[in-house]
């Protein structure tokens, strides 16, 4: 009886070892496959030299991002207030101080011919301060891990201040190549004009955001669109489950930015109904 109830046992356990052995792999494939991709925007600085209090705000910016760590931090256009070349050296001297790896977008008081600081000059400036734009294209894109394709594009006239965006037709062909050649890539975008504004204001719209739009239409692997210019924070979402982030603006109190959360699966995305965002404002 003793040597029964033994064996009893002994098989249990077996069960049970097992049982969790089969348990601990499923968990394992699950840890594999659910990814997460953190990042922070800034919208519409506007620096300008005479404002020592964007000086120490943007020192503070840098402080709590060092905090969050994001794996990367984007500046979505209007930097400077005016297309100055001080303003630009000025500004890209108090972002200095962030560790994290940082991109800029174009906004229409960056850089105009017609104030006397052509787009060309401007990156030269960015360049001589930040790594990541050495090579001073008005559009690009970088890669912040294996599964994303991060795309910059520049909505701003090159000779004269507009408030109206407009992307041109080469920017629009130039992304449509993007996504051809990465289709198995999640594509975020960033500009400073949106698409889908958080308020109807027509002095501020985007002029071909039809022929845009109908661009993104084409793809399921494009999972936000992210833009200033409206200083107010609002998150969309259209018919195809893009989200269109608006972010306030900086300069404004409470002189705050947003951190960006995506959990994805790879393995079983299919849309970007699939992908879980998040958009945190945090307060400097």
């Amino acid at each position: 009886m003793f040597k029964n109830s033994y064996r009893k046992d002994v098989k249990m356990n077996r069960f049970i070892v097992r049982l969790l052995l089969v348990f601990s792999a499923l968990m394992l494939m699950h840890c594999s496959y659910a990814q997460t991709l953190e990042f922070a925007q800034v919208g519409d600085v506007h620096y300008t030299l005479e404002n020592e209090d964007l000086d120490r705000n943007l020192y503070f910016l840098a402080l709590s991002l060092k905090k969050k760590s994001p794996e990367f931090v984007i500046f979505l256009g209007d930097n400077v207030n005016r297309s100055k070349e001080e303003d630009v050296i000025g500004f890209m001297r108090a972002v200095y101080p962030i560790r994290e790896p940082y991109y800029l977008a174009f906004g229409d008081t960056d850089a105009h011919e017609f104030a006397g600081l052509e787009k060309s000059i401007y990156l030269d400036i960015v360049s001589a301060f930040n790594k990541n734009q050495d090579d001073k294209k008005k559009y690009y894109y970088f890669k912040p891990n294996s599964d994303f394709v991060c795309v910059v594009l520049d909505d701003t006239s090159d000779f004269a201040q507009s408030k109206h965006g407009e992307i041109p037709q080469e920017q629009l062909d130039w992304l449509e190549k993007l996504l051809i050649k990465y289709p198995r890539k999640l594509f975020i975008i960033f500009h400073h004009c949106p698409i889908m504004p958080p308020r109807d204001e027509y002095k501020l719209s985007m002029i071909n955001a039809d022929k845009y739009k109908n661009l993104l239409k084409k793809y399921n692997n494009i999972l936000m669109v992210s833009t200033g210019h409206y200083h107010q924070s609002l998150v969309q979402k259209d018919d195809n489950g893009v989200r269109h982030i608006s972010a306030p603006a900086f300069k404004d109190i409470p002189h705050s930015y947003q951190l960006i959360k995506i959990n994805y699966d790879e393995n079983s995305y299919k849309s970007p109904k699939d992908v879980e965002i998040t958009v945190s404002e945090v307060k400097v």
